[in-house]
């Protein structure tokens, strides 16, 4: 295995001082999302350290999701050592030291977000990092998207940024829906509500009023909690439709428009159409033609 291999491995997960088995497995694909990026990875038995070498290397500020599809990874920071198996993840901030090993064969994501877009999905996030998420229906979903998203060629600069999008709500859906994470309550709030949100986006007719009294609270708190999240809560249901509407193309090419409208509740193909161009500057049923770069 050439020292450039272990090089580029280990900077495609920002700067890491890693040691690998000889012989090892040893494969990466990284795939730009837009602002955030996703590593999918192979390997065998491996030691890696973040110390104030590496930090100084790093041109930014990220806050990195590690996923574990086989094997299981140990990783310690800020006095936290944490056995992430299969099926776990865990969130590392990119700001501080780190090291970890792995015993033997690992297949994982690494999805990594700037640290601004990281606070306004997971809002005081610094409250989360370190502590293992248990494996769950949310995480599997998202490494699923995460595979399909890393695999997927043919994403455009749209694609790919929606594909990043609909990763991070993902992932807030799936840290909302964990019983062991202890956040302030408006946080839970907010990430219960916009998973509720994600859960009902075929609800034609779903409004606001009717996101608030599901939820128990009023609509004013409501528009309290989606304060300072990067979109208000009508917003926020605009995107993820058109965003699942998206996936939906992406992914299901022998579904009509028609039903596509309809799973993300639409009253018409007419109206989701204007909204799809509205967002996107193409009709939905251009978004299946591979588009001139």
């Amino acid at each position: 295995m050439s020292n450039q291999m272990v090089t580029e491995f280990a900077s495609s997960h920002l700067p890491w001082r890693l040691d690998v088995r000889r012989h090892a497995k040893l494969r990466h694909l990284t795939r730009r999302l837009g602002k955030p990026w996703t590593v999918g990875c192979t390997l065998g038995g491996m030691v890696g350290r973040r110390g104030p070498a590496e930090l100084r290397q790093t041109d930014g500020e990220f806050i990195a999701v590690l996923l574990v599809q086989r094997g299981a990874e140990v990783f310690a920071q800020s006095g936290r050592e944490t056995l992430v198996g299969e099926g776990m993840a865990l969130i590392w901030d990119g700001v501080r030291p780190a090291e970890c090993s792995a015993p033997g064969h690992l297949d994982k994501f690494t999805f990594f977000l700037p640290r601004e877009m990281a606070r306004e999905a997971l809002p005081r996030f610094e409250s989360i990092v370190g502590r293992p998420l248990p494996a769950s229906p949310g995480l599997r979903l998202l490494g699923s998207w995460l595979k399909t998203s890393t695999d997927a060629d043919y994403l455009d600069e749209r694609a790919a940024v929606t594909a990043g999008n609909v990763a991070v709500d993902l992932l807030t859906s799936a840290i909302g829906s964990s019983s062991n994470i202890v956040l302030d309550t408006q946080s839970i709030r907010l990430m219960e509500i916009r998973a509720f949100i994600d859960s009902h986006l075929n609800s034609v007719g779903l409004s606001v009023d009717d996101i608030a009294r599901a939820n128990a609270v009023s609509t004013r708190y409501l528009h309290l909690l989606f304060q300072g999240a990067g979109d208000s809560c009508g917003q926020y249901l605009s995107r993820r439709r058109l965003e699942t509407a998206q996936q939906l193309l992406m992914t299901q090419p022998g579904m009509s428009i028609t039903e596509v409208a309809s799973r993300v509740g639409f009253a018409s193909p007419s109206s989701f159409s204007r909204a799809y161009r509205s967002a996107y500057g193409i009709a939905p049923r251009d978004a299946r033609r591979p588009q001139p770069s």
